[in-house]
């Protein structure tokens, strides 16, 4: 399974990445194995000026002074959306693929490579792995979203800060979760097409999701502040259904 349905890598992104991963290659050429893009920048839902740009840099030596370059470019490159790289070695990858199945399936589906190798079109994910995260997740997401809840006594605006910051989590524990139930299919890459095959595919509306898009898309002067805390119920139960849903497809 691989990321061939991807789209172009959005040009605006694209320009600001290549500029950044030149500069990285120009000070350390010997060190950087691989360079790509991944994230909403290949997907069709990048919005230029607000959607972070997100990329993986492969070393093959993690050393003190290529973070010091790294950080010493992330305020002016941070001014541009550009989000600090996944930064990692051939090593670390190959001895990480059963702790994190999600993110590499998430990169595997997701990536277009700017320099060097291509790492990640041919790594191999376990699905029983994919499964048990999947579960993990979505119970640490359960706890995360209800200690969210108590912290901002459950106010409007709170709740609708903790919405935004949840909602980009559950694509990549979607997409893997597709992957798992329609193993001969490569998972949709659009934020839009994972959440209608979700629901397809699981029988639970992911109503919730859209809405919180949409409330992340307003400005909070005039908002019906009731409307978060309807936002979160509902988020909350479909997370919890779906939980449920993937212990399920253990048995």
């Amino acid at each position: 399974m691989t990321g061939t349905c991807l789209q172009e890598l959005h040009q605006q992104a694209e320009g600001i990445l290549s500029s950044f991963i030149q500069e990285t290659v120009s000070a350390f050429p010997r060190q950087i194995v691989s360079a790509a893009a991944t994230g909403s920048c290949l997907t069709g839902d990048y919005i230029h000026g607000k959607s972070d740009i997100n990329s993986v840099i492969v070393v093959s030596e993690m050393t003190p002074e290529f973070l010091d370059l790294l950080a010493s470019m992330g305020r002016r490159y941070g001014k541009k959306r550009l989000r600090a790289p996944l930064v990692m070695t051939p090593e670390y990858i190959r001895r990480s693929l059963d702790v994190f199945p999600v993110e590499f399936l998430d990169i595997k589906l997701i990536h277009k490579t700017i320099y060097g190798e291509d790492l990640f079109s041919d790594l191999a994910i376990s699905t029983s792995l994919l499964r048990l995260q999947c579960e993990r997740d979505l119970k640490a997401k359960l706890i995360h979203l209800h200690q969210g809840y108590i912290s901002c006594s459950g106010g409007g605006r709170g709740l609708r800060a903790l919405l935004i910051e949840a909602y980009p989590g559950f694509f990549p524990l979607f997409r893997a979760m597709l992957s798992i139930v329609r193993p001969d299919k490569a998972p949709s890459l659009p934020k839009a097409s994972v959440l209608a095959d979700i629901e397809a595919s699981f029988g639970v509306s992911m109503e919730p999701l859209r809405e919180t898009k949409a409330l992340a898309m307003k400005s909070g002067f005039g908002l019906d502040w009731n409307t978060p805390k309807k936002i979160f119920t509902d988020l909350y139960r479909i997370t919890h259904e779906l939980s449920l849903a993937v212990d399920k497809l253990s048995s």
